[in-house]
């Protein structure tokens, strides 16, 4: 909560998941070689994996800009992007329960003819002797 912008893009580059973690360590390296602030944030934004670094970079300047505790705005960020990935997860899981509708339909259609309408065709039939 108390440590400063540098202290802290260290602490999350540690803690967080590869693609992410690299990006952090460069923009780390980058500021300490003395590159502004956007400069060191523009490397991330090329990579294509690491996008809640971007995100990231975007909140942790907000907090460098006002003077919030970062810890806050880390925490803050970190419940959006749990929020927003769990309804991108159920966006996702809806759309797929409609596409099964047909593929199933093909498959249980032929079943339900073969056990359901044939034997009782076959039934309604008068009985040759």
């Amino acid at each position: 909560a108390g440590l400063s912008l540098d202290r802290c893009i260290e602490v999350l580059a540690r803690s967080t998941s590869p693609p992410v973690s690299s990006a952090l360590t460069a923009v780390k390296i980058a500021l300490d070689l003395g590159a502004s602030w956007e400069t060191a944030w523009d490397t991330v934004s090329a990579a294509a994996d690491a996008q809640p670094a971007v995100e990231l970079g975007r909140a942790l300047r907000f907090a460098g800009t006002t003077g919030a505790p970062s810890a806050a705005v880390v925490t803050a960020h970190a419940a959006q992007f749990r929020r927003r990935r769990n309804r991108e997860a159920e966006q996702r899981a809806a759309a797929l329960g409609v596409r099964l509708v047909v593929p199933l339909g093909l498959c249980s259609l032929p079943a339900f003819v073969c056990l359901g309408v044939i034997p009782i065709l076959v039934g309604l039939f008068p009985a040759f002797s």
